[in-house]
């Protein structure tokens, strides 16, 4: 029990001892210290600062307001030959821990911040060993400045810069140096927008006498989120633009699912540019991709106005000229394979010189010539008279209905020739819209790919 008892005395004996051993090192050292002297021996020397970077996350990309928020930690490392002691006369104490109050620190900023603190590094301690190095490491949520480029949004790669110099001290005084590893992503964290292609650091000179140390680096956005909310939508709007023409032409339908696929293509619009910077001299991919969309569903609001009134047509309010039967008819039929009811497309003489293939329409019976008076001899008997008079006005009871029946198959003849312009037109627009949309797409992708 005794021994224990003394055991217990000798060790704390040896604690207090080593702290106060501690406490007498932090007062040699500090000891007359000036924190505004630069460490050197001659004042002619510049102070060499060993500068890293460890990138921990990208927080934020902000597209709109042109800045990135990293969480990153900045390690400098200088020499003070103030800072030294034999390890052995201090209880082999060979590293202290300093606020950074008590020590002369590098005034190292970033250039191209963006917050509104300017400097948002945490007031870490500073390790001091006994050869005199001493380490700084203080962690920081770096804001800085980017301009962003959107052109290829959202498919696009932002090439940043953390632009890293003394505020105060010229080469003269203070000399920056990259330290071996630079830049450090072995602790990085994955963002689920945004992943880094490439980083370096390295060091720029200004001037002759100015030195700054630089970390460029690449991020891309990545696909999931956006192939989502972005893409897949764009598909689908852009293939029901195409649905569309299957709906008949005289269909209020058709008009409304345009008119609907235009507002939705606006919103899709709207929030794209909502992303952009406000004082952006571009335009984004996709912003240009529902732009050509809108527009081209414009193009078919409006041929669907026109193939409606093609359809409303009729011989009492309108007349088809002879080159619009020849185009509407004739030719574009043939070129968009489309078959007439009622009419047979055959190779046979040309209607027109410009033309080797014509319709033919079904033959019909021609309309019957006018009855003349009927003459009758002087001595036919009253019955006889009577019958041939019965029959004069049934004949010409038929004539008559001939002719309106002729009249409202030619006028019948007339609307389903408008109507069937209308559907040609409707054809040529459908093909028209599908084409150039194809080639829109296959323009987009294409020109992400190379």
């Amino acid at each position: 029990m005794l021994l224990l008892y003394t055991a217990l005395i000798i060790t704390a004996s040896r604690d207090v001892l080593s702290a106060q051993k501690e406490k007498e090192l932090y007062e040699l050292l500090l000891d007359d210290y000036q924190p505004l002297e630069r460490p050197v021996e001659r004042s002619e020397d510049p102070v060499v600062v060993r500068m890293g970077l460890t990138l921990q996350q990208i927080l934020d990309v902000n597209e709109k307001e042109q800045h990135v928020e990293l969480n990153a930690w900045l390690k400098l490392s200088w020499y003070d030959y103030n800072m030294q002691w034999d390890p052995e006369d201090f209880d082999g104490i060979s590293d202290l821990r300093f606020r950074k109050e008590f020590l002369w620190t590098p005034d190292i900023l970033l250039y191209n911040s963006a917050s509104e603190e300017f400097d948002k590094k945490f007031a870490s301690n500073i390790v001091v060993y006994s050869n005199g190095t001493v380490n700084w490491i203080p962690p920081g949520v770096f804001k800085l400045s980017c301009v962003i480029n959107i052109v290829w949004f959202p498919w696009d790669q932002q090439h940043c810069t953390l632009k890293f110099g003394s505020w105060t001290y010229d080469g003269y005084k203070l000399e920056l140096q990259i330290d071996e590893i630079g830049l450090d992503t072995s602790t990085y964290m994955d963002n689920g927008e945004w992943s880094i292609e490439g980083v370096t650091l390295l060091l720029i000179e200004i001037n002759a006498d100015v030195l700054h140390g630089v970390c460029r680096y690449i991020c891309g956005k990545k696909y999931s989120t956006l192939f989502f909310n972005l893409i897949v939508p764009c598909i689908l709007i852009t293939i029901l633009t195409l649905i569309g023409f299957s709906e008949p032409p005289d269909a209020g339908e058709k008009m409304s699912l345009q008119i609907t696929v235009m507002l939705s293509i606006c919103i899709f619009q709207n929030y794209v540019m909502d992303l952009s910077p406000p004082t952006s001299n571009s335009i984004c991919l996709l912003g240009t991709f529902f732009m050509v969309c809108m527009c081209t569903v414009a193009f078919s609001v409006t041929f669907s106005v026109i193939i409606l009134n093609f359809h409303q047509r009729s011989p009492k309010t309108h007349e088809m000229s002879q080159w619009m039967r020849l185009i509407f008819l004739h030719w574009l039929p043939w070129l968009l394979m489309m078959k007439r009811p009622g009419y047979l497309l055959q190779k046979n003489e040309p209607l027109y010189p410009s033309l080797a293939y014509q319709f033919h329409k079904k033959p019909q019976l021609p309309p019957r010539e006018p009855l003349t008076k009927l003459v009758l001899p002087d001595n036919i008997s009253q019955e006889r008279l009577a019958q041939l008079l019965l029959l004069e006005n049934t004949l010409n009871y038929l004539v008559k209905m001939n002719e309106q029946v002729n009249e409202e198959y030619q006028e019948q003849e007339i609307e389903r020739e408008w109507k069937f312009a209308a559907l040609v037109l409707d054809r040529l627009s459908m093909f028209a819209t599908t084409f150039f949309i194809s080639v829109v797409m296959i323009s987009l992708f294409l020109s992400v790919v190379f």
